[in-house]
This record gives C-alpha cells, structure tokens and sequence, in this order.
C-alpha cells in the first residue's frame, strides 16, 4: 500500500493533535504500509497504541487488538472516546449476551475491536472475526505471549491458530520489555519464521528515570524506610506490592502515620472500586496507590513521580515494566526497590504456583473428563497440552523448563538488587544493550533519601497548596464523588 508521507502527517495532526512523531512510530508505520510484519519493542511512553490507531486511518479497515487486561481495554477504549473515535467495541465480559450478540453480528461496522486471548478463542467469536476482512491484528504487551502463554494463560499459545482462521492477517506485535530470547519465543508461539518479521528494537532506557536499591535489615526496617520516603517523596506514586494482605496492611499504616491520600488496588477489589481508585488516581483526588501488579499496565497517568518496590520482584521484566508508569511526562522521577534479607521466597513461591505436578499430570491424563478435583485454571491449562496431542513426559517437560526459566529470571532480578555497580548499566546488559555513562542522576545504592533532595524530588521544593485537603478514609472519598447528587 502507497501512502505518501504527507498523508501520515496530516492525519498525525488531525487526528491525534500532534506535529512529530516519537522515536520508532514512523518507522513502524512505514513497514506496515508495506504489509510487513513487526515486533516492536519501545520502552514505555513512547505511543505504542498511536502506532496502530494511526495505521487504521491509513487502510480504512478494522483492526483487531489483542490485550491482555480488561483495564488496559476500558482505558484504550476510553482515550479513543476522547478522541472522536465511536467506532470502538470492546468484546469483553462487560457485554451480557444481547450486547455480546449485537456486537458480533455487526463487525464490520467498528473501526477497533480490543478483545483478550480468552475470548477471542470462544466459537462464536472468532466465527464473527473470521468472517471480517482484517486489515491488522495487533498483539500488545506481546511478551505475555512467552511470559504467561506455558503455564497461566494458555489462550496465548493459540493465537498462531487464531491468526490462520484470519487468513493470516499483517501482525504488529507491541512490547517494552523483551530480551532477544523473549523475542525469539514470541515468533515460534506464532509460528512466525524470522524472515517474516521486521524487527524494530529501541532501547529499554528511561533516562529520567533515577533507579535506586534500598537494603534494610529486616522487614520493620523496610516499614520505617518506607514511611521516611514517603514524609520526603512529592507527586503521585506508585507502590508495589507481591501480597495483597501487605498491600492492605501498609495502605493502614500510611494512612494512619503521613499525610498522604492513600488507595489501595488488587485482586480482591471490586472492579467498581478499581474503577473508581483509577479514576480518583487519574484525577490527583488519591495521590498514592498500594497495589499488586494488577494495577498500572491499563493506567495511562503522566505525572506519576515516584514508583517504590515494596517487594522484589520475580523477574527484570516485570521491573522495568513497572518503574516504566514513572515519569512518562519526561520528567524527572525515581523508582526505588525496598530490600530485605530473604524477599527471594515470595517470587520463588509464586514462580511454582501455575506449575502442575507430575502426579497431577499422570493423574489428568488417564482420564481428563473425570477429575472435578482440578481448579479450573490447572484444568484449562492440562487440557490445553492434552489437545495438542502431548504426552505426559511432554506436558512435563514443558513445565520443566517453564521452572528453569523463571528460576533463571528470578536470579537475574536477584543480582541486580545486591549488584555493587551501575544498576542502570545492569539492567540494560539483561536487555542485550550496552551501559550508559554512569552520571549523578543515573542510580545509587542505598542513596534515596539523598538522591530525592537531589533530583529535587522532595517537598521543599514543591510549593504548597493553597489550601490544604482534609484527608479522609478513600472509600468515602470514593463514595462522595461517584454519588453526588445534581444540583437543584
């Protein structure tokens, strides 16, 4: 397809408001106008979803995006609202069945259709999508392809079928954070051969980013450390969390020992409430959120300053994934990795906990439509290899290797918290790059409380408001703004 670079432009700025384009979005364009093929890795910031949206303006087709998080679905949706843009379905569970059924039968008639793995594999949905001429299929956050498609979501590993009931439609692939064996491994999942796939690979590098490493001696130490930088910290943050009980428990005691408006965000919350803590946080009505990884990857918040680590996590990965919600403004921000002596037995417990047993192989395999003792997730996932016709000692060896390699990610992210060099340095050598020159505002070691004053991160030099907010519990700060009445 010939497009001529001033039709791009144009459309840049008439759709999206802006003159130029950030590093790698025209060049990705330009290879999907030639029905390239591309995997994709920009770090985060940098417009990946403009990429696409811009794209379909240029065909005048639907495009399919596969996503992997309801939230980051609503919040796609939503900035295409924002933009003018109707023509917009998401093929969520949101949907009950005569929604579901409208949406299906009138395809054609949407410019963007974001739908999850899961529901993509349903029968009648993907009957609808075949039956639609494709004019891209994206998959964002595409290293969940290798990350969660062996052992947690194996919808994942079908989307190579997927791609073939299209018709094998021009594939954009989108990450920020893959390693030359993650991408690798995207391509086999797909059943893509190298030559069939342009790579456009920048550089993982935040630079307004200041990483730091705090070591403390034990847990009540991390809590102390923790409450001294938030007394120090100004702007909206992010803090981190591998337990929802913990995340609860430090949202208690912020509350009770700062200032700070405080939410809490996991898995047990209410998807009202999410919604609305990610509203209030959007909004600067909550100013810190204690979360597990469930939050952030659907958030799209420019003036997050600060992202705290409360505890490892389990691969470099999901680091860089998460400090990336810093500083997507190109300001100045800091990110910061609380340590404490044995904080390596929660990763290493959640890394086994898709992982089935030999036994519970063996056992499944004999008779896969008689064990109701199966949770749902290990059936699916045991089901899946059972209908891709692998044996036992196959299935297991899958899980093997999946242990091996987590296991491997695990010590990686275990070297960079007790490295005595550039952490910077360290983490761009995982991601194949090369170590930049080390500056004062590049990472420190055990230098927070120090390095925030410096990068004139702390509230001295914020000036004050106006009026100070009376703070009160957010679940009736929530309630108050999702239920006022009209004025009369």
């Amino acid at each position: 397809m010939q497009v001529s670079e001033q039709k791009i432009y144009a459309v840049l700025k008439s759709k999206f408001g802006f003159n130029e384009f950030k590093p790698g979005q025209l060049e990705i364009i330009h290879q999907l106008c030639r029905s390239q093929n591309v995997l994709a890795v920009l770090p985060t910031g940098t417009g990946k979803s403009l990429i696409y949206q811009l794209f379909s303006y240029l065909i005048e087709q639907p495009i399919i995006v596969i996503s992997p998080l309801l939230s980051l679905i609503d919040d796609q949706i939503a900035r295409l609202n924002r933009l003018g843009e109707t023509a917009v379905i998401g093929l969520t569970s949101k949907l009950d069945y005569d929604q579901r059924q409208f949406a299906l039968a009138h395809l054609k008639s949407y410019r963007f259709l974001y739908v999850s793995p899961e529901m993509a594999n349903q029968p009648d949905v993907l009957q609808a999508l075949s039956h639609m001429q494709c004019g891209l299929f994206v998959i964002d956050e595409a290293h969940c392809l290798s990350q969660w498609g062996p052992d947690f979501r194996p919808d994942y590993l079908k989307l190579k079928d997927i791609r073939k009931k299209l018709n094998y439609p021009t594939t954009l692939m989108l990450t920020a954070t893959a390693t030359k064996a993650v991408r690798l491994d995207i391509l086999e999942k797909l059943a893509f051969r190298s030559d069939q796939v342009k790579q456009i690979i920048h550089s993982v590098d935040r630079s307004n980013i200041y990483l730091d490493v705090e070591h403390c001696r034990s847990a009540k130490q991390k809590d102390e450390k923790l409450l001294q930088l938030l007394q120090t910290l100004t702007g909206a943050g992010i803090i981190y969390f591998s337990s929802k009980k913990k995340a609860s428990e430090i949202a208690a005691l912020i509350g009770q020992k700062s200032e700070r408006s405080v939410a809490v965000y996991h898995g047990d919350i209410t998807p009202q409430d999410r919604y609305k803590i990610q509203q209030q946080f959007m909004q600067d009505k909550i100013d810190l959120i204690c979360a597990t990884s469930a939050f952030g990857m659907g958030i799209d918040k420019n003036n997050v300053r600060f992202v705290i680590h409360y505890h490892m996590p389990g691969n470099l990965e999901d680091y860089l994934q998460e400090i990336g919600r810093a500083g997507r403004d190109q300001k100045q921000s800091i990110a910061i990795l609380l340590y404490a002596p044995g904080d390596e037995y929660i990763p290493s417990t959640l890394n086994l906990a898709n992982i089935p047993s030999l036994a519970n192989i063996e056992l499944f395999f004999k008779n896969p439509a008689s064990r109701p003792s199966f949770n749902t997730d290990e059936r699916q996932l045991l089901m899946f290899y059972y209908n891709q016709h692998l044996d036992v000692h196959q299935v297991n060896q899958v899980f093997t290797d999946r242990q091996l390699s987590k296991q491997k990610s695990l010590a990686a992210m275990s070297g960079f918290v007790n490295t005595t060099t550039c952490l910077r340095t360290y983490l761009l050598n995982h991601f194949d790059e090369t170590g930049v020159r080390h500056t004062e505002k590049c990472c420190g070691i055990d230098q927070a409380t120090a390095s925030i004053t410096a990068l004139k991160l702390d509230q001295s030099v914020v000036a004050k408001r106006s009026a100070k907010l009376t703070l009160r519990p957010w679940q009736e700060g929530l309630t108050q703004l999702f239920h006022q009445k009209p004025n009369t």
